[in-house]
């Protein structure tokens, strides 16, 4: 089970440090921690990552959003790489058409179906600088980008995956994000109505928002599907898109995998 640490300025944060892999072994030290985006952060926060060893933060966002809300990070001992991610209704308008041709609650939950199977070809052309990280020691690595669900929930699941996490865990810790939809203030909800309203023309109810703020087996299996479909599997995508194979994947799992 993934690791709990309060940090003030975050909802969403954790470490996938002792996560079991499918060999018995599992994930070594704070090796790899996400979260929500980190303009929040204090220097009391910042004095706990630096306690876990974080070097590198990768943040999803777009560049609007990471001029809008800048990351407040240490003058030193941190790179931050900016890996963009586009793949919300703001940002890419095509994800409106389920909203339009289905109706209340099966509109916003196929909106974010067809949103997870864009992740992969959208992560793809990062994936080779996200692992060059691992081996060259830039770790630990900070994954995150606006609420560290969606865009950090399928970038995660690649790392997990390429460490050699069961598909059983990868899920349960996706799962964890759940907690978005249970913390979401009144203000989120309504901005998230908002936005609703303005693409289908509709009043959205609770249940539309709730299927954006939620984190649920279908999100990430539509991914998953995408990325199968595509390449035979998750081994096929990261070979192909990441030029891991079977030697690069076993040096990968030799370095940051510990015996449970």
């Amino acid at each position: 089970m993934a690791v709990r640490i309060e940090l003030s300025g975050t909802s969403n944060f954790r470490s996938l440090k002792g996560l079991p892999t499918r060999d018995g072994r599992r994930i070594a030290g704070h090796t790899v921690l996400r979260s929500d985006q980190l303009d929040r952060l204090q220097r009391a926060d910042w004095d706990v990552l630096a306690s876990l060893g974080v070097k590198t933060v990768c943040d999803l966002r777009t560049a609007s959003e990471r001029s809008r809300f800048p990351n407040s990070l240490p003058e030193r001992g941190v790179r931050q790489i900016p890996i963009e991610l586009v793949g919300d209704l703001r940002s890419n308008p095509e994800l409106a058409e389920p909203l339009r041709t289905r109706q209340g609650v099966a509109g916003a939950v196929g909106m974010m179906m067809q949103m997870y199977r864009q992740f992969p070809e959208a992560l793809a052309p990062h994936l080779a600088t996200l692992f060059r990280l691992f081996r060259e020691g830039e770790v630990p690595v900070l994954v995150h980008c606006v609420v560290g669900k969606d865009r950090t929930g399928f970038t995660v699941a690649v790392l997990l995956h390429a460490l050699g996490v069961a598909e059983e865990d990868v899920m349960a810790d996706y799962l964890l994000s759940r907690s978005v939809r249970e913390t979401a203030n009144e203000e989120r909800r309504a901005v998230l109505a908002k936005l609703l309203q303005r693409v289908t023309e509709r009043p959205a109810n609770s249940e539309m928002v709730d299927a954006l703020l939620d984190a649920r087996p279908e999100y990430l299996r539509a991914a998953c599907d995408a990325v199968t479909e595509r390449y035979g599997s998750m081994q096929g995508y990261l070979q192909a898109r990441a030029g891991l194979d079977e030697r690069a994947l076993g040096a990968l799992r030799d370095r940051w995998l510990e015996l449970a």
